[in-house]
């Protein structure tokens, strides 16, 4: 069964600056834990659709604010896609991964996992949309997901778009990974 969702993500007060988004990080974007110290990722395959992202207008004054997004993958040239806030216009990027490019297969459990598909650079207070189809895991065995540091057993979380080292990119809508 497919299915499509809007994950949405907020740097906070940190700049995620030029940090790569690949593969797995996309398949752990929802987990489950059977135990304390262990989770199994509930999606078996993702396809990314499309990111968006908003950012804060410069403080009166201030330097302009840029985001960016950066499709990488093969069979297709890197793609740069970025916009500047200018005086109280915000930043705003709405891109979709270049026509047959890889970043546009989908992404399957145990393949090519740490294929970087986008390079993502988001100052602090952004807003990150990132739109995917996925496929629920069907296997009687799931794949395990990233390992949360003290998760309580039976619960869902939502993982960091970023993965579970530099918490920048911090899901909104859902019970966080520790």
């Amino acid at each position: 069964m497919k299915l499509s969702h809007v994950f949405r993500f907020a740097t906070g007060t940190g700049n995620y600056g030029g940090g790569g988004i690949t593969r797995a990080q996309l398949l752990n974007l929802l987990l489950y834990t059977p135990t304390a110290i262990t989770s199994v990722r509930l999606f078996e395959a993702v396809r990314l659709k499309r990111v968006q992202v908003w950012s804060n207008p410069p403080v009166l004054g201030g330097a302009p604010i840029s985001c960016s997004v950066e499709w990488l993958g093969e069979n297709s040239p890197s793609t740069l896609v970025s916009d500047q806030s200018m005086g109280v216009r915000p930043a705003y990027i709405d891109t979709r991964p270049p026509a047959n490019a890889s970043n546009r297969w989908w992404s399957i459990s145990g393949f090519s996992e740490s294929d970087v598909l986008f390079i993502l650079t988001a100052p602090p207070n952004s807003i990150i949309d990132v739109m995917v189809d996925v496929r629920l895991v069907e296997a009687e065995a799931p794949t395990a997901g990233d390992v949360p540091a003290a998760a309580t057993i039976g619960q869902l979380y939502c993982n960091y778009l970023d993965g579970i080292t530099t918490h920048i990119l911090a899901p909104i809508g859902y019970q966080v990974l520790p």
